[in-house]
């Protein structure tokens, strides 16, 4: 593990220091190894072992750590408000994880509501976007097995540590998951004790993670608009199916998304798919070789108006977020003069400063 990455472990272990307060003062104080440091030698020495200890349990659950400065840290997790500074990842995370989906919907969904997340699963499996959802019972599980059937990958997020399944029912589904090349995401170490508010925190990363959000079926009660009303604070489109029954309750969360505008409504698959490509602008480009190809048209004109001091610098950025002690090592440029070439780039709007002092291509 990266010095880097144990020490935004660590710093996740202090009590007080929740996800917003974590990436706030992460901004002033810049390096997350620097940050630690500022902490008394027995609160820094205490998080310090405890973190040594989750990563030996994660590693034997055949997972491993994953901060927002890592490569396959999900880019639109990064965009959220409150987004964890680790998270835990068993299985392969799918490359074109940015056009993911999730799907949402009640526990004690009827099978008309499964139904229809099957058949936007269908969909989304003939377009490659990835699903995401929670593996709970119901629509989660309908979804995933879905995917599954369809031979697209699927990233279940866990609302507690990667060292148990829940519910127990869907232990041989998170099995299939991971042997179908999925991955199971989850923000808490082992042995995390299960708290109710955990479930609605880790709708924040299911949906943080997609570029759109599908209710498939809820009562007004649901916990499923919970992950609505994030889908709406974070800024990604949201839909529902159209209820099936003007008169059943069960449809009433869908209903009121509906009615109150909160969500565009899903009457038929054809004209959901051309709302998302309409809607959503991460969607329009279904294929990875020419987004690579794009990405390098536009490195290559970026290059032509940036000064040829700065041009190596912005070449490291541009593999990955990388802090400057690291770009440093790699282009063995003294601190100081780095510092002042990524000022420029950034000055230029080329780079952008993220948490924790790592530097990314704007």
């Amino acid at each position: 593990m990266k010095k880097r990455v144990h020490a935004l472990l660590s710093l996740t272990l202090i009590e007080g220091l929740g996800p917003v307060k974590l990436k706030h003062l992460l901004e002033k104080k810049g390096s997350p190894i620097t940050f630690l440091n500022s902490f008394s030698s027995s609160i820094k020495n205490e998080v310090k072992e405890r973190a040594d200890e989750i990563n030996e349990e994660v590693k034997a659950l055949g997972a491993r750590v994953v901060s927002y400065h890592c490569k396959e840290y999900p880019d639109n997790l990064k965009r959220i408000v409150d987004p964890p500074a680790v998270i835990f990842v068993k299985g392969i995370i799918p490359k074109r994880l940015k056009q993911s989906i999730s799907i949402v919907g009640t526990r004690m969904s009827c099978p008309e509501g499964r139904r229809l997340a099957e058949k936007a699963v269908e969909l989304m499996a003939q377009q490659k976007f990835p699903l995401v959802s929670g593996m709970a019972l119901g629509i989660d599980t309908a979804s995933h097995k879905a995917a599954l059937l369809n031979g697209l990958p699927t990233v279940a997020v866990l609302a507690h540590g990667l060292d148990r399944i829940h519910p127990k029912q869907n232990i041989k589904l998170a099995q299939r998951i991971l042997e179908s090349g999925g991955a199971l995401i989850s923000e808490h170490p082992p042995r995390t004790p299960i708290s109710k508010w955990m479930f609605a925190a880790r709708n924040r990363i299911l949906v943080g993670i997609s570029a759109a959000t599908v209710l498939a079926e809820s009562p007004e009660s649901g916990g499923s608009l919970i992950s609505v009303k994030i889908a709406l604070r974070e800024g990604r489109q949201t839909y529902a199916f159209t209820p099936p029954s003007p008169t059943d309750k069960r449809w009433d969360g869908n209903r009121f998304v509906i009615e109150e505008g909160r969500g565009i409504a899903i009457s038929n698959m054809s004209d959901w798919y051309r709302s998302l490509l309409k809607e959503v602008p991460d969607l329009r480009t279904p294929f990875k070789d020419v987004e690579s190809k794009v990405k390098k048209v536009r490195t290559s004109e970026v290059l032509k108006q940036i000064p040829e001091k700065c041009k190596s610098v912005y070449i490291e950025v541009s593999r990955e977020s990388q802090s400057p002690h690291e770009i440093s090592r790699v282009l063995r440029i003294e601190m100081s003069v780095l510092r002042t070439r990524l000022f420029i780039l950034e000055t230029m709007g080329f780079v952008k400063r993220l948490p924790g002092d790592s530097y990314s291509p704007s």
